[in-house]
């Protein structure tokens, strides 16, 4: 289908439903308005693709979901399935890298190490803007979309919540995990003001068979982990505008005694079941710890017009699992990487009216990133003689060495109302960034590398129209550009003693994104569809066996998401999303497109949902998961994240009571207790059976809550 017949389509869908939504006299609903796109519009105003998860809905996917992946992977057209482990590293939307904020902070870092979605912890979710599709108006990082986390608005109250998580398919203490959350809130003067508090213990996870669940060894996982996490905000409001300083930090820390036993490595890839085995002795396990400060400044009227600005901080450390890489030349040694990152910068939006019909939104963004990446190292022979259990630390040794990243980006987006039903927009943003690092020598090959600067600049666009059908229906069309920095410490640090720091495979990222779509809002249903395409003349450094495995190569992207939510009447609500998309790179030297791999390209996504409340006070939900399988790239060969990804359903369920004060919830995850293996441990992520991991079997979490 080409995009001259799409918009066509569409409308012969959709323009008969709107009919029936006039006829029966269906209210349009209430509007959501967006900051994702940095234009606090209403959803139905804008020429792509946006998801608004609200508080109320983040509670009810938290009571079947262990992070914040797998709630998007269930709620989020385009997102790619959890892991159920730490690392988002498969979990793309649209085929390609996301962009996280937190309140306009970005969680992402130079050295990409996938961990995005773990760095704040739901008691201090307000709510969750995902902009589907590239974004120019982001900038860097935003290839395939936005994902816009916004944290506690202050409530003049306090809420305390206590909870309670067991595997059922094999009930036992060490499965057992405990959760507490204190929050408070109020209001004095021109001042408001809101803190939150939570701790968590989690236990460890068991599969559909009660056995338990080995250690992610390549990206890390969340069993026995403990975490707890401070967060406040601080409103003052002045005649001239809101000023705004808020802070949260999180600290997540596993100590567990089990490791994934490299027996099963003796078997064929994909033949064995990843085993835990007890007796580790590893004094630093994985941790995720996460601080953020933030100034921020709104005012709603000034001599240029609306204005939003802040300053921010950011402290980031992140500890992964050991690896045996001493058969790895590039890596020659037992080792354990881990990354520390401290950023800060600015930002500013600008909303000037130029007249009743057109406005013109402006602004900058800057920002300086300080990383590096060492490791620790460990003694070999007692690893060996231990069965890959006891780890002696024999000292930190640099690895990727310390990168300097600046970024400085203006921008400029005019809207303009050409009537009552069409409305356009179109921008341009200019961004800037240069890294740099000084001489090092590598870890394993002991290569000595020349230190140097790396600089990049590039002018992207956006355009999009959106046109009213009538009241109830409207059609889009959007065209923007994305920009992804490479990742450079990713490449020096198996730099071979040729590298040289203006090669292309140093080059950046850019997407062109294409988009159409449409929305109906017919009062108790609501609906939408969005068919999407992108490319790029470059993707990223393909890196297969801890070594550079082909030049980077064009690829292309495209798909199809759909949503539905209907209320059938005051007690009964249903709907679902689907996702499906395909995806292939160009091979230069056998001449011909091949499908990219797994850890790109998910197979087809379908969740469906019932929810009934019997009465005021008592609500149901059953949701069904279907995950689709994908062989394309197993047949095209493509070698890393190419094995065959086989089908499978769970179903979930929550139900919540509350009485005045008081509510209990019950949440059951994968109620049938299935026996699979989600899609990331179906991939095998270190190419070994101690990757084979499979997925949780039934786990139930039930939890009591009391507002004073």
């Amino acid at each position: 289908m080409t995009n001259k017949t799409i918009l066509p389509v569409l409308v012969s869908v959709l323009a008969p439903l709107s009919g029936w939504a006039e006829e029966t006299g269906a209210n349009e609903l209430d509007q959501v308005v967006v900051s994702a796109t940095r234009q606090s519009m209403a959803a139905s105003e804008l020429a792509h693709a946006v998801t608004v998860i609200e508080r109320e809905e983040l509670e009810t996917q938290w009571r079947t979901a262990a992070n914040l992946g797998e709630v998007l992977a269930k709620t989020v057209p385009g997102m790619a399935p959890a892991s159920q482990t730490l690392t988002n590293f498969n979990q793309t939307l649209r085929g390609r890298n996301l962009l996280v904020l937190i309140d306009g902070i970005p969680q992402n870092t130079s050295r990409n190490i996938s961990r995005d979605l773990m760095n704040i912890d739901p008691a201090n979710i307000e709510r969750i803007e995902v902009l589907r599709g590239g974004s120019a108006v982001y900038g860097s990082g935003a290839a395939g979309g936005v994902v816009n986390i916004i944290t506690r608005r202050n409530r003049s109250q306090a809420v305390t919540k206590l909870e309670l998580q067991s595997a059922l398919s094999k009930v036992t203490g060490d499965g057992l995990g405990y959760r507490g959350e204190q929050s408070v809130g109020g209001a004095r003067g021109d001042l408001d003001y809101g803190a939150n508090l939570a701790w968590e213990e989690q236990g460890a996870f068991y599969d559909g068979n009660g056995r338990r669940i080995a250690p992610e060894p390549s990206q890390g996982d969340m069993s026995d982990t403990g975490t707890w996490s401070l967060g406040g905000k601080l409103n003052w409001h002045l005649p001239t505008g809101t000023l705004t300083l808020s802070g949260s930090h999180l600290d997540a820390k596993q100590d567990t005694d089990y490791a994934s036993d490299p027996a099963v490595d003796d078997v064929p890839p994909g033949e064995a079941r990843a085993k835990a085995i007890s007796g580790l002795h590893l004094n630093e396990q994985n941790r995720t710890r996460n601080s953020l400060l933030n100034l921020a400044w709104h005012a709603g009227d000034t001599r240029v017009g609306a204005v939003d600005a802040q300053l921010y901080y950011r402290d980031y450390h992140a500890r992964f699992t050991p690896f045996d890489a001493r058969g790895i030349p590039s890596w020659g040694a037992l080792v354990q990487t881990y990354l520390d990152s401290e950023s800060y910068g600015g930002r500013l939006t600008v909303n000037t009216d130029l007249s009743e019909t057109a406005l013109l939104r402006w602004g900058l963004d800057s920002g300086r990133e300080k990383t590096e990446m060492p490791v620790t190292t460990y003694d070999g022979s007692a690893y060996d003689n231990s069965g890959g259990l006891v780890y002696i630390d024999t000292g930190d040794r640099l690895f990727m060495p310390p990168v300097t990243q600046d970024t400085v980006a203006v921008f400029a987006q005019l809207e303009h109302n050409f009537s009552d039903q069409l409305r356009g927009e179109a921008g341009v943003r200019y961004e800037y960034a240069e890294a740099s690092f000084n001489d090092f020598t590598t870890l394993g090959e002991g290569n000595q590398i020349e230190g140097g600067e790396v600089d990049f600049d590039d002018v992207l666009f956006n355009a999009g129209l959106i046109y009213a059908l009538n009241d109830t229906v409207d059609v889009y069309a959007n065209y923007s550009q994305g920009f992804e920095l490479p990742d450079l410490g990713l490449q020096l640090r198996i730099a071979p003693s040729d590298f040289d720091v203006g090669d292309s495979q140093l080059e950046p990222i850019k997407t062109d994104n294409y988009e159409v779509g449409a929305r109906g809002y017919w009062g108790a249903t609501q609906a939408s569809l969005a068919l999407f395409y992108n490319t790029s003349d470059l993707g990223p450094v393909v890196i297969q066996d801890f070594a550079f495995a082909q030049r980077r190569a064009k690829e292309r992207i495209h798909g199809v998401e759909a949503t539905m939510d209907h209320q059938l009447n005051a007690q009964w609500r249903l709907g679902g999303l689907l996702s499906w998309m395909e995806g292939e790179s160009y091979d230069r030297a056998d001449r011909k497109w091949k499908a990219l791999n797994g850890y790109r390209i998910p197979p087809l996504q379908l969740n469906v949902y019932v929810e009934y409340a019997s009465g005021r006070h008592w609500s149901h939900r059953l949701q069904a998961n279907y995950s689709g399988s994908r062989d394309d790239a197993f047949d095209d060969e493509v070698g890393f994240g190419s094995r065959k990804v086989d089908s499978y359903s769970t179903v979930d369920y929550s139900t919540r009571y509350q009485q005045g004060r008081h509510s209990v919830d019950l949440g059951v995850e994968n109620l049938f207790n299935e026996d699979y293996y989600h899609v990331y441990g179906q991939l095998l992520r270190n190419g070994r059976n101690t990757s084979h991991i499979p997925a949780r079997g039934i786990t139930a979490k039930i939890g009591y809550q009391y507002q004073w």
